[in-house]
């Protein structure tokens, strides 16, 4: 007799729950999450460039070719994977992508940067929705931004600034040349020895209208411990947790609360 629940069936259970208890911005009484959650989170309507970039990933998929690179979970260690393999454990959900799309669009934001490409989709996702954007991506893996590349030759609607090297070495110089910061992503989550310094650095040149996105803030518990080291600092005031993803707005007319809903 099972006592303690699969771990999958408990992620099941935690989901069921979220979505009776928070869907269509039941009980939320600020204008701007409650408009954020019916006409970004929750709508589902299909733009063009869905099509596109989901045919990019078909198209990754079927790549046979092997890459050897380092083991993000399993320091020092090296895996050899076909590239259709990788972009299928590594590269960003449509369900995920598509939302990035829609917070890039809703918020209009201009400057976006990208820790960890993810193959390239998520990049897509985010730069499609108009043609005057600039975007810098950066890469620790040597191996995943030849993938990327891969996706950008294909699909790029704005030419994407594809950096490689370590984070600490690209961070800082990649923030210089922006002019402002309206959006990141964070796509860090076997980064999570860096996550904060990260998240800190990033904080130095936020405006009032700047979007923070996290991947994976339920992954771990070091994730988890550092989703509530972000909700709780003092320069945030509106998080939004989805369980799989994380947004955070540095608004100061906005009250400081954090919020949960199903996705």
């Amino acid at each position: 007799m099972r006592i303690i629940p699969k771990a999958n069936s408990l992620r099941k259970g935690i989901l069921l729950y979220r979505g009776i208890r928070y869907r269509k911005g039941f009980g939320v009484h600020s204008p701007f999450v409650f408009n954020l959650i019916t006409k970004v989170i929750e709508e589902r309507c299909q733009y063009y460039s869905f099509y596109d970039i989901e045919l990019i990933r078909k198209q990754l998929l079927f790549q046979n070719g092997e890459i050897t690179y380092p083991d993000r979970q399993q320091k020092g260690k090296m895996r050899r994977r076909t590239i259709g393999r990788i972009v299928e454990r590594e590269a960003i959900r449509p369900k995920h992508g598509a939302l990035l799309f829609r917070l890039a669009n809703y918020f209009k934001s201009k400057h976006i940067l990208q820790i960890g490409p993810s193959m390239g989709l998520s990049t897509l996702y985010l730069t499609s929705y108009a043609s005057d954007l600039k975007c810098i991506a950066l890469e620790n893996v040597p191996e995943f931004a030849s993938i990327a590349r891969i996706a950008f030759s294909k699909a790029a609607r704005n030419p994407v600034d594809l950096r490689v090297g370590g984070y600490k070495d690209l961070l800082p110089k990649a923030l210089k040349d922006m002019e402002q910061l309206d959006f990141v992503f964070f796509n860090t989550l076997y980064e999570q020895q860096n996550n904060s310094w990260l998240f800190e650095t990033c904080l130095k040149h936020v405006h009032g209208d700047t979007v923070f996105v996290f991947e994976g803030i339920k992954a771990s518990r070091k994730m988890r411990e550092f989703w509530q080291k972000v909700c709780s600092h003092p320069e945030v005031t509106v998080t939004i947790d989805l369980y799989s993803m994380g947004i955070v707005f540095f608004n100061k007319k906005l009250h400081k609360r954090d919020y949960i809903v199903y996705f």
